[in-house]
């Protein structure tokens, strides 16, 4: 065997006791939050779903209540942070889908649909959506909802304080932690933005037009940008306003908190002159005017209802909302490649949309400046990394660079899969990056009778494309689990 670095020797295996810990408060929440979906079938009467939603949100608050309790102590690990992620979400769309499976909905259909609900994707393979019971249409929804808030923000913000414990598990590490405060404060901020989104969102729907039921699904769904509707054509054939509203609330979940945090504190030039709000509008334009040109050529409409068409579907992809408004099957190939560089791209840094990200693709670009502005400068010349208002080290743009390659990586190998199996190269790839980005548009590849293996690779694109990669590398990692442990402290009051 080789000889072990100084570095390897400094590494510890996750403490199962640690892990278990941590994931049990986060199930209790999740098991609180599952009396949402409950309550709903008693007010919408399908008595059928009682049992299971019940045994569902029993065995969360059990095993909960159980796991918390299991004495620990000192500061939990990255890696055992991240595994306490993975296992959440893994966990949490098992759950929901034994809720959801029936005799209409096999379980590997009700797992993709709980794992695209709480990916916030959208994705479906029901067909017919509006004959179906509406708890199931509700609990994808939810889930969407849950899965934008952020678990994690949610649970260990809450439940743990401001210890670096919190800080790990809600992943907030990051430039909106510097800007924000504590985690317990960015927990407050983003709970907060994000129920007034909400609640603003279902009222500004229901003027539109849409029933309540339908307001409030399209409200949970459009601002976790899930793209979940209740209806076969998704928003297609529904009012204008309607569509406009949806599509508008989406927008809103799309940019990062830290916009609201400065609008919050009225630093209006700074929030006027954000990059990733210029981005999303910029890019979202420019999709548009090729998507319309495309829908003009195949005789769509006039020039009025193809912009407005053309205009909607792209703030769809780039937002990752997945709201469709005409069918994407129809469209041409330059019109499908457009709408595939929006999804790959996606919304904002802290957002609760998918994709690479509006502030990772304007990087790159500085970063491919720079790299030619270094060329004709003398040899041992100095050219800070400054872009974006920031100075970034070289341990910032591996990452990032890391997490771009990995996902364009996964795009490519989950596209040959689809490829082997004959699917059209173009509406393959626009399917794979719609589930990586977590965005939901699609061709209609998605449904039923698609083959179970690629509804696993596709369950496995959108938990990589929520979880960005790390998380589930590590899982995935022997020596994560095998090898040298920190002993578990006894003051883990104190550690906090």
């Amino acid at each position: 065997m080789a000889r072990e670095t100084g570095i390897e020797t400094l590494s510890y295996a996750v403490r199962p006791v640690v892990v278990l810990h941590h994931f049990g408060a986060v199930s209790l929440v999740l098991g609180l939050l599952s009396l949402v979906p409950l309550l709903f079938i008693f007010i919408a009467q399908e008595w059928q779903h009682v049992v299971p939603y019940g045994l569902t949100t029993a065995s969360l608050l059990l095993a909960g209540g159980l796991l918390s309790r299991l004495p620990v102590g000192g500061d939990i690990q990255r890696n055992e942070a991240l595994v306490v992620v993975v296992l959440v979400f893994v966990v949490a769309s098992l759950a929901f889908a034994l809720a959801m499976a029936g005799r209409d909905l096999p379980f590997i259909d009700a797992w993709f649909e709980a794992v695209s609900g709480i990916t916030t994707t959208g994705l479906s393979t029901i067909r017919d959506i509006e004959s179906g019971p509406r708890s199931v249409i509700f609990t994808a929804a939810w889930l969407q909802w849950v899965g934008g808030l952020g678990i994690m923000v949610l649970g260990f913000a809450l439940l743990f304080g401001q210890g670096i414990n919190a800080k790990r598990l809600a992943g907030v590490l990051d430039e909106q932690t510097s800007l924000i405060g504590g985690t317990r404060a960015h927990a407050r901020i983003v709970i907060s933005v994000y129920l007034v989104l909400t609640l603003a969102g279902i009222a500004a729907i229901r003027l539109a037009g849409a029933d309540g039921y339908d307001a409030v699904v399209l409200g949970l769904a459009a601002v976790s940008t899930g793209g979940y509707a209740p209806y076969n054509t998704s928003l297609a054939g529904l009012d204008g306003a309607i569509q406009a509203t949806t599509l508008a609330l989406a927008c809103g979940g799309a940019l990062g908190m830290t916009l609201y945090y400065r609008l919050w504190r009225r630093d209006w030039r700074r929030s006027l002159l954000d990059s990733e709000l210029h981005a999303l509008w910029l890019s979202a334009a420019a999709i548009s005017a090729g998507v319309a040109w495309s829908l003009w050529q195949v005789g769509y409409g006039g020039w009025g209802a193809c912009l407005r068409a053309a205009g909607l579907t792209a703030l769809s992809a780039q937002t990752t909302s997945g709201f469709a408004v005409l069918p994407v099957a129809s469209l041409d190939a330059p019109a499908k490649l457009l709408l595939v560089l929006g999804m790959l791209v996606g919304g904002g840094i802290g957002s609760t949309a998918g994709g690479i990200k509006l502030l990772r693709a304007l990087v790159l670009m500085h970063l491919i400046h720079w790299w030619i502005r270094q060329s004709r400068l003398p040899q041992h010349a100095e050219h800070p990394l400054r872009f974006l208002g920031r100075n970034w080290t070289d341990a910032q743009l591996v990452e990032l660079l890391l997490v771009v390659l990995l996902y364009l990586l996964t795009v490519a190998a989950s596209w040959l899969v689809f490829l082997w199996y004959g699917y059209a190269p173009m509406d393959a790839l626009f399917e794979v990056v719609s589930a990586t980005g977590t965005v939901g548009l699609s061709t209609g590849v998605t449904g039923p009778e698609l083959a179970a293996p690629l509804k696993l690779v596709l369950c496995l694109d959108m938990l990589l494309g929520r979880l960005e990669f790390l998380a589930v590398l590590v899982f995935a990692a022997p020596r994560t689990w095998f090898g040298p442990r920190l002993a578990i402290a006894s003051n883990y009051g104190n550690s906090e």
